[in-house]
């Protein structure tokens, strides 16, 4: 798996993307301030880490939030204990007055109670997450708050997982297939002031 990603990687960052490391101004930036973007030519894709007033998920008290020229998609973090791997756990918005109380409807569980026999098992492995430093060597822990920003973002299946699962990543009902080129989220901004901090 460590070979499949570095080969991936040096395929995914042009040279001009790789000279074009995130400013040392950068470097301190703590995470919920962080703003990425794909380095691709074309449309606009972001990836902005949301605070959670409590928890977002088990690991993290951050959300992820995607941004592609159709609409925001939110994710959690989750970390497999035997193995550490790190992955994205689809939910609604945790904005939303409904999340209050015990936060966002996790949209996989959502659509298998509608869809009880669609495919699901790939999607998962889709969703895995990793985060680097400016040199590109991996970072073991999910983003948290006060933590700096990681300089890189990758989730390697992250558009395939739009393409062919889309359904299961929004609740959104008239929400379409989502194209977005395969790439890696590069640090480009530190916001001004924090998020509003998300339910729960």
């Amino acid at each position: 798996m460590k070979r499949y990603v570095v080969t991936l990687l040096a395929a995914l960052i042009s040279p001009a993307a790789a000279e074009a490391q995130p400013e040392v101004a950068l470097a301190d930036c703590p995470a919920e301030r962080s703003e990425y973007t794909l380095v691709t030519e074309g449309d606009e894709f972001a990836i902005t880490l949301i605070p959670a007033r409590t928890r977002a998920g088990f690991s993290s008290d951050l959300y992820l939030r995607l941004t592609t020229p159709q609409r925001d998609y939110w994710f959690v973090f989750e970390v497999a204990a035997s193995q550490g791997n790190i992955t994205l756990g689809p939910v609604g918005d945790p904005y939303a007055p409904e999340a209050r109380e015990t936060g966002p409807a996790n949209t996989i569980e959502a659509f298998r109670s509608r869809w009880p026999d669609a495919p699901m098992d790939e999607l998962l492995s889709l969703l895995r997450f990793y985060a680097l430093d400016a040199e590109l060597g991996f970072t073991l822990a999910q983003p948290q708050q006060g933590q700096p920003a990681p300089a890189w973002l990758l989730i390697p299946e992250l558009n395939t997982a739009l393409w062919y699962h889309l359904p299961a990543l929004t609740d959104d009902p008239g929400a379409e297939r989502d194209p977005m080129p395969r790439g890696i989220f590069r640090l480009t901004a530190c916001l001004d002031s924090t998020p509003p901090a998300a339910y729960p």
